[in-house]
């Protein structure tokens, strides 16, 4: 049965006659009061509520599992529908759920482990919103940051993840400012082209993790079909076109990426792109992971790294791993 937000707004108005009272009133039991069945809307006819009921579904995901990080309170909730999962990253004030676009992976990026699941299919933008819905029924709490970092790339599933976001900022949905997302992606130039018409206006981050298209090519082998130069001009457009904030996202591993000398060819790459705004660059250990060879950088050669890039005048932030003991963290997703 298709999920309900699997359509637009402006399509589902059309399927229920134009009507915008009714739309608004279903809205509201949606995303007001967060109802899991047609059935319940009280104030709709009770034909109207049967004939919904038999047509579309509100939630497509059930929770197979729950688990709370020892460490540091990270949720790690996996879907019955495929065994996918999302991460619920709670913070003093505020949390973040790091959502999943695609069972599976077809992008195989050496050091993460959603590369070593073969991928299986796109995720509808219902069962992306869903991801939503139970992260914050489960914990009681609004979230404050969406992050489309969690299993597959969000470009390859470039109807689902544009339909989920159009549906993130709409009033009558869940009402994000586009400063509270962050769309990540591995580096698909077209697809970057693509979105940048879509004017969504969200925050960017791409997972470069090489400076130079040789090394990326080893380490990401099938993103690196677009050249770095390429990527780079591709994301320029995209702020152009949309505002909101760009990160790069770095993994270091140690003796593959980690050195000086790499540090200092990203910032040349980074300087000679000639951002209007330069980047903010993330730092990333690397998680351990079963089945993957690849370890991460020394704490002295990561500070060497760190420092380098500040010395470049570059603002740099080194993620701290949560979730590591459940399997939730960077890169830990399968």
């Amino acid at each position: 049965m298709t999920h309900l937000l699997d359509f637009s707004l402006e399509e589902f108005e059309k399927k229920l006659g134009n009507q915008t009272y009714r739309s608004n009133q279903i809205l509201g039991w949606v995303f007001g009061k967060r109802v899991r069945n047609f059935l319940d809307m009280s104030d709709l006819p009770q034909g109207m509520r049967t004939e919904l009921s038999s047509s579309y579904s509100l939630r497509k995901l059930s929770i197979h599992s729950q688990y709370e990080s020892r460490l540091d309170s990270t949720v790690k909730l996996t879907f019955n529908e495929s065994k996918f999962s999302c991460v619920l990253l709670p913070e003093k004030t505020y949390q973040s759920l790091c959502i999943s676009t695609q069972v599976g992976c077809a992008w195989a990026c050496k050091f993460c482990a959603s590369g070593l699941v073969p991928f299986e299919r796109n995720l509808s933008p219902g069962e992306i919103l869903d991801q939503i819905f139970w992260a914050e029924e489960i914990s009681g709490k609004k979230i404050r940051n969406i992050l489309f970092m969690g299993m597959g790339e969000p470009l390859s599933n470039y109807a689902g993840t544009v339909g989920a976001i159009r549906w993130l900022l709409n009033p009558s949905g869940f009402g994000f400012s586009p400063s509270r997302i962050v769309l990540s992606t591995t580096g698909l130039a077209p697809q970057i082209l693509k979105i940048s018409k879509e004017k969504l206006g969200v925050n960017l981050a791409l997972s470069l993790h090489a400076p130079d298209d040789a090394l990326r090519k080893k380490i990401m082998p099938k993103s690196s079909q677009f050249p770095i130069r390429d990527i780079l001009s591709a994301c320029k457009t995209y702020l152009q076109e949309n505002g909101g904030e760009f990160t790069i996202e770095y993994i270091l591993l140690k003796d593959v990426n980690d050195s000086t000398l790499h540090a200092q060819s990203l910032a040349k790459l980074l300087l000679a792109s000639r951002f209007s705004v330069p980047p903010k660059i993330n730092l990333i250990p690397q998680n351990p992971v079963p089945g993957i060879a690849l370890s991460a950088s020394t704490s002295s050669q990561s500070q060497a790294f760190f420092n380098l890039l500040k010395m470049k005048k570059f603002t740099v932030h080194t993620r701290k791993p949560k979730g590591q003991d459940l399997e939730a963290a960077c890169g830990q997703l399968q």
